[in-house]
């Protein structure tokens, strides 16, 4: 009995725990982050970084495909987590094509690449340092369901009568009750009750 709780128990913390895809490999032991990089890009270069987001551009060249991404912090399993403050945009060059209606602005992406020094662009009219990824993986995730909105109890019973079992035909009052009239003007019976 002893062996199958603890067997029950491990099982249940193994399934808990979130998985890092495979692809992305193992995570680097030193986990640089974005706004780090960016006060000293030549410091980083060259380092192993695993950084997600969302994506803002694709462009597809000769060369591969370039991403640009509004960085977000990432969860336990490596997927960008939802937050509505991003520590900065950088970008990613995949020697790979990448389909760009796969990889549209808004889809949620992990790459794990090395940091390849940083390139001016601009973001509208502003002027902007990107710091600059040479991907060795590029995730794609599924997208999020969207949320269900239930605008009902799922356990409401339209049928339900509270004076069904209290022996009175129609509640408490009887058969023959009705409400009084209200004395003053509500704004939804335009003038019945006056």
């Amino acid at each position: 009995m002893v062996r199958l709780a603890l067997l029950l128990i491990v099982g249940l913390g193994v399934a808990g725990c979130a998985s890092v895809p495979e692809r992305l490999g193992p995570l680097p032991d030193q986990r640089l982050d974005l706004a780090a990089v960016r006060a000293d890009v030549a410091a980083a270069e060259g380092a192993l970084v695993v950084w997600g987001g969302v994506v803002a551009e694709v462009e597809n060249t000769d060369d591969g495909t370039r991403l640009e991404i509004v960085a977000r912090p990432l969860g336990r399993d490596a997927r960008p987590r939802e937050t509505d403050v991003s520590p900065g945009r950088f970008r990613v060059c995949a020697d790979d094509f990448l389909e760009p209606r796969d990889h549209a602005p808004g889809r949620e992406v992990t790459v794990r690449g090395r940091i390849a020094g940083s390139e001016e662009g601009r973001i509208g009219e502003h002027a902007y340092e990107f710091v600059r990824l040479e991907a060795e993986v590029v995730h794609l995730w599924d997208r999020r369901p969207f949320p269900q909105d239930r605008r009902y109890d799922p356990w409401y019973d339209p049928w339900y009568d509270p004076w069904y079992h209290s022996g009175m035909p129609r509640g408490y009052y009887g058969p023959g009750w009705r409400h009084p009239r209200p004395l003053h003007h509500h704004p939804y019976h335009d003038g019945h009750f006056r």
